[in-house]
């Protein structure tokens, strides 16, 4: 049992007990040394000390505030709140950051797009373009007032440069050059048997060729098809400036997808295990620009 009681001045007086004390008591002996002590059972004491109200309560105080700041360490720099049912943790406030930082970054580059298609917007209009403004008091916000900056001469004339109707210019379509004949290699000496009709669905020409040879390629470029199908392999081969050339009936193919070839390298022959020397055979040559079927005996003599 512990009993709390006031000192008194002489040592043989009996302590005063404070378990029948009020308020008013407490109130007035604040500040004076009081007895605290612990009892067993019979009544007899087992430990006692000294000490004031006011400083206990201080002590109180202190312990408190010290297990609340470890606390709060404790929670802002460990782990040990993701264990807790329904807290979300270190983990989500982390993402909650990395995501405030990534809007931050979006809100950025969505002003500087603006200006962009304000100054570019200004231009179609053929006025100058928009002033971006940095002030010491906002370095992040960018000013998409549309104040013109007056055109120099400098600017007049490149503007003059980029709408003319040339090569560079803003008027101008993109135009692929067809491949010329002298660029083209025949590839294999043969004799047209059937010659480029579209209308009928041909959209080559049928080779007749004597004896075994090699096929060469009419070009350079890169090989985007080898497959093998009923009448022998077929290659096709892509040109610069979107030309597509396409060998059907091989015998045999030297070369697979992918392959850089040169004009005039060999990519295939017109012979196979069955074929023998003396015996013709027959393959198909197509020429392609800009996915349309173009007449290959324009560009080679066969």
């Amino acid at each position: 049992m512990i009993i709390f009681g006031r000192r008194l001045a002489k040592k043989n007086e009996a302590l005063i007990p404070m378990s029948n004390g009020n308020i008013r008591y407490i109130l007035k002996n604040f500040t004076r040394r009081h007895r605290v002590s612990i009892t067993d059972d019979n009544n007899r004491e087992v430990w006692y000390t000294f000490t004031k109200p006011h400083r206990t309560i201080l002590y109180m105080l202190g312990f408190i505030l010290v297990i609340f700041a470890a606390s709060l360490l404790v929670a802002a720099f460990t782990t040990v709140l993701d264990i807790v049912p329904g807290y979300d943790g270190i983990d989500s406030r982390r993402q909650m950051v990395e995501n405030i930082i990534r809007l931050d970054s979006l809100e950025r580059e969505l002003n500087y797009m603006r200006v962009y298609t304000d100054n570019v917007a200004q231009i179609m209009e053929g006025r100058g373009p928009v002033v971006r403004s940095h002030t010491p008091a906002d370095q992040e916000r960018i000013s998409t007032e549309k104040e013109l900056v007056a055109p120099s001469s400098l600017d007049s004339l490149l503007r003059n440069q980029m709408e003319k109707s040339d090569r560079y210019g803003l008027n101008t379509k993109s135009e692929r050059t067809k491949p010329s004949n002298e660029e083209m290699v025949c590839p294999v000496g043969a004799t047209v048997v059937e010659r480029f009709t579209p209308a009928l669905g041909r959209y080559g020409v049928r080779l007749s060729v004597a004896d075994i040879q090699q096929v060469c390629a009419v070009g350079s470029g890169t090989v985007v098809l080898c497959v093998y199908e009923t009448h022998g392999y077929t290659l096709q081969i892509q040109h610069s400036s979107n030309f597509l050339s396409t060998y059907r009936g091989l015998g045999q193919a030297h070369k697979r997808v992918g392959e850089r070839v040169e004009a005039g390298q060999a990519i295939g022959a017109t012979w196979n295990e069955e074929t023998h020397s003396g015996n013709s055979t027959e393959i198909e040559i197509e020429f392609w620009f800009d996915g349309k079927a173009v007449d290959p005996e324009h560009y080679i003599t066969f």
